[in-house]
């Protein structure tokens, strides 16, 4: 990944053409760390992360190489957290860290897990009922690399009326690959001009039942993003 001390200030700045390159150069980290905590709801965390970056732009403070760091830890921290709910719905976020810090703390017993989780000795005291309903549900996660490998992000198409509106170029980054090509294809951003569903289903290899769930996905997303920009107006 590469990002330097101009693009960082544009971005923190409001410039959107530097948020833009900033949302680029970190997409591989965000992706790879979404793929570690699950596969299978991969694109939704990696969008959780890609929001998470852009809010994480508003609050930081300091240099390129400290906001990589910043930025790894935030969108990471809120893709688990994400998953969390996403996993464990009955049970809240604070009982499941708590369970996996006990499990941490206990180097993979479950049953000294359970132990500490009840003792008081962590950040509060579960009951036993409590303790065995959370212990049931949540497995260990996998460990995450501080720095995982990962491909190149795929980069968006970038026609004159993307490069005027820098906007909506953030906007189209945010979402996933397949919802972001999807988006393209049917109002014609970029090369590909205006796509039928049809067509779109066997340029991007999905069924066409995909295309119109992966629009409605996208639509819903690109609303809640374009209504809470505050700092790209």
């Amino acid at each position: 990944m590469s990002l330097d001390e101009t693009q960082l200030r544009g971005a923190l700045n409001g410039d959107p053409e530097a948020t833009t390159a900033v949302l680029r150069a970190l997409d591989g980290l965000i992706r790879a760390r979404a793929q570690r905590i699950d596969r299978d709801s991969a694109e939704d965390l990696a969008q959780v992360g890609r929001e998470a970056l852009w809010l994480s732009l508003g609050r930081f403070t300091g240099s390129a190489g400290q906001f990589i760091t910043f930025a790894g830890r935030t969108v990471t921290g809120a893709m688990q957290d994400a998953h969390c709910a996403m996993r464990y719905p009955g049970i809240s976020l604070d009982e499941a860290k708590l369970w996996r810090s006990a499990y941490k703390h206990a180097n993979g017993n479950a049953d000294e897990a359970q132990r500490l989780v009840c003792s008081g000795q962590l950040a509060w005291r579960m009951s036993p009922e409590t303790a065995k309903a959370v212990r049931s549900a949540v497995r260990p996660p996998e460990a995450l690399p501080e720095d995982p490998g990962a491909p190149a992000p795929v980069e968006p198409s970038a026609d004159g009326s993307e490069r005027s509106s820098g906007r909506v170029a953030w906007m189209l980054m945010s979402l996933g690959q397949q919802q972001r090509a999807v988006v393209q294809m049917t109002y014609g951003i970029g090369e590909s001009g205006r796509m039928t569903d049809e067509e779109i289903a066997e340029t991007l290899g999905i069924p066409k039942a995909h295309v119109s769930a992966a629009r409605s996905k996208a639509i819903r997303r690109l609303r809640d993003r374009w209504s809470g920009a505050s700092f790209l107006r």
